[in-house]
C-alpha cells in the first residue's frame, strides 16, 4: 500500500501538539508494518527544516523508510498575502505521484485545500482524522464550513472516541464512513525516561498548551488554595500558549507555590518531569483525546484528571482520581484527598500504566489503521 499522510499543523518533536505526534507516530509503525509511507510536512523555513531534521525523530522516520516531503509555508499574518500562492503550489508538490490512500492529519483547509477534489477525481481513497482544535476552540469559521464542503470527497472519517465521533456527524459524515481509532502512545520511550527529581510535598506537574481550553486558569486558581492547605504544595508548569504571560505572573508573585518553567526542548524532558512529579494535573475545559493523558497513564505517575469527556472516555475512575472541570473548588479538595491516601493513588497510577500498555500503545494502534486504511482502498467509491 503506498500512502500519503498530509501533516501540515506542525513537526513532532519540535513543535507542541497532539496532531504532530500521531502523525510522527503512524507513519513510523505503518512504515514498519509494510506499508510505502509518505509523510507530507509543512515547514516555515529552512531553518525550521533543519531543527527537525537534526531530531532522532526525524532520523527514526528515515530508517523506517518514510519518505519525508517538504512544503514550505508561513501562515502567520504578515504572510496573508501569500495564501493563494500557497494554494495554488502545494498540489504541485505531489504531481506525478501516485498513491492508493490519502490521510489528512487534520482537516485540509489551508493550502491543501485543493487536494481532496483532486484526488477524489482520480478516484483514490482519502480519510481525515477529526481533531477538536478546528471545532471547538478555533476561531476560524471560513475553515469549518469549507470543511463540510470537502466532507463530500472523503471515503472515510478517523474518530478517537465518542467525542470526535459526535463531530464528524456534525460535519456530515454518514455512520458507515466512520471509525472510531484511538489515539497512541510510544510506550517503549516513556519507560526509557528517567524521572527529574522535584521538590515539593507534594509536587505536581501540569505539561501542556497555555490555553483557556486546557484549563489553566482553573488550575493556577486551585494552586493557591493548596499552597495555603499543603504547607509543601509546589506546582510546577511547562509549556507556551496565550496564557504564558498570566502563569509567569503567578510565578512571580506566588514564587514557593509555582514554577513556570517555560516549553520543554523535548518530548522526553516533559516525559521526565511528569515522571518525576508526585501527581499529573490534566485540567482541561474541553478534550477530545489528550495524548498528554496517555504520556501520563504511560508514566505511572497518579493522576488528578478533569471529568471533560474526552479525558473520561480514555481513563476510568479505578485509574485517575476525577474532577469537576472549570472548578478550582473541585480540584483542590480532589487533589488534597489523592494526597491523603497516597497509596490508593499510586495504585490507580499501575492501573493506569497497564491501561496504556495494553490500549494504547503504538504498535497495536497502526494495525488498526493499517486494516482500516486497506478496507478503504478496497471499497473506495462505494459510499
Amino acid at each position: 500500500m503506498k500512502l500519503l499522510i498530509v501533516s501540515h499543523t506542525g513537526n513532532y518533536p519540535v513543535d507542541v501538539g497532539g496532531p504532530q505526534a500521531i502523525a510522527h507516530y503512524l507513519s513510523l509503525h505503518l512504515a514498519r508494518l509494510g506499508a510505502q509511507v509518505t509523510l507530507y510536512q509543512r515547514f516555515t523555513s529552512n531553518a525550521s527544516r533543519e531543527k527537525w531534521s537534526s531530531t532522532p525523530e526525524a532520523k527514526q522516520l528515515w530508517e523506517a523508510g518514510v519518505e519525508t516531503l517538504p512544503f514550505y509555508a508561513d501562515y502567520s499574518l504578515k504572510n496573508i498575502w501569500r495564501y493563494p500562492s500557497y494554494i495554488r503550489s502545494s498540489p504541485g508538490k505531489l504531481d506525478g505521484k501516485h498513491y492508493d490512500v490519502v490521510h489528512y492529519n487534520s482537516p485540509p483547509v489551508d493550502a491543501n485545500i485543493l487536494l481532496p477534489r483532486s484526488y477524489a477525481s482520480q478516484g483514490v481513497a482519502q480519510s481525515v482524522a477529526i481533531h477538536g482544535g478546528l471545532f471547538y476552540e478555533s476561531r476560524n469559521t471560513l475553515g469549518r464550513r469549507i470543511f463540510r464542503y470537502q466532507a463530500k470527497y472523503m471515503s472515510g472519517a478517523v474518530v478517537f472516541n465518542g467525542f470526535s465521533k459526535r463531530i464528524a456527524l456534525e460535519q456530515g459524515f454518514s455512520e458507515a464512513k466512520i471509525r472510531v481509532i484511538p489515539n497512541g502512545v510510544d510506550v517503549e520511550m516513556v519507560e526509557g525516561v528517567e524521572p527529574k527529581p522535584l521538590e515539593g510535598e507534594p509536587s505536581v506537574v501540569y505539561a501542556g498548551r497555555l490555553e483557556p481550553v486546557k484549563g489553566v486558569g482553573t488550575l493556577l486558581e486551585a494552586a493557591l488554595t493548596l499552597g495555603a492547605n499543603l504547607k509543601g504544595f509546589r506546582l510546577y508548569v511547562a509549556g507556551s500558549g496565550s496564557l504564558e504571560g498570566l502563569v509567569r505572573e503567578y510565578a512571580a508573585k506566588h514564587p514557593g507555590i509555582i514554577t513556570y518553567l517555560g516549553r520543554l526542548p523535548t518530548v522526553r524532558d516533559v516525559i521526565s518531569l511528569v515522571k518525576g512529579a508526585q501527581f499529573a494535573v490534566i485540567p482541561s475545559l474541553k478534550e477530545n483525546f489528550s495524548v498528554s493523558l496517555l504520556e501520563a497513564m504511560a508514566s505511572g505517575t497518579p493522576l488528578i484528571v478533569s471529568d471533560a469527556e474526552g479525558n473520561t472516555e480514555v481513563a476510568g475512575v479505578e485509574e485517575a482520581h476525577f474532577f469537576r472541570r472549570g472548578s478550582p473548588e473541585s480540584l483542590s479538595q480532589t487533589l488534597e484527598r489523592a494526597y491523603t491516601d497516597y497509596e490508593e493513588s499510586r495504585r490507580r497510577a499501575e492501573r493506569a500504566r497497564l491501561s496504556a500498555n495494553e490500549k494504547y500503545a503504538w504498535p497495536r494502534v497502526a494495525a488498526g489503521y493499517r486494516d482500516y486504511f486497506a478496507n478503504l482502498q478496497d471499497h473506495v467509491g462505494e459510499y
